[in-house]
């Protein structure tokens, strides 16, 4: 009888008990890390962007939304709500 081997997730993946702290925010809910987990991560990224940055809010901003734990959500929505604003340009102009 063998026994089987965990399976350990790819550095930057996250398990459902959030076990990887540089793991991005896939899936809402807690299918990855818990809400709270990404908030903190976020803090402390945001203190180091703005760091990195001199101060420059608006560098450090836009590092962010590149880099936060949230960022592949927001890339999602930004892409869906692109199409959508697309698709509602054409119909209004045939």
């Amino acid at each position: 009888m063998t026994s089987a081997e965990p399976e350990v997730p790819e550095p930057g993946t996250d398990t459902p008990t959030g076990t990887d702290p540089d793991a991005k925010y896939e899936r809402p809910g807690y299918e990855d890390k818990s809400f709270g987990q990404a908030v903190d991560q976020d803090q402390q990224l945001v203190d180091d962007l703005v760091e990195e940055a001199d101060g420059d809010l608006d560098r450090a901003d836009e590092r962010f939304r590149e880099r936060s734990a949230g960022s592949p959500a927001l890339d999602r929505q930004a892409s869906a709500s692109a199409t959508s604003v697309e698709g509602q340009t054409a119909a209004e102009d045939g």
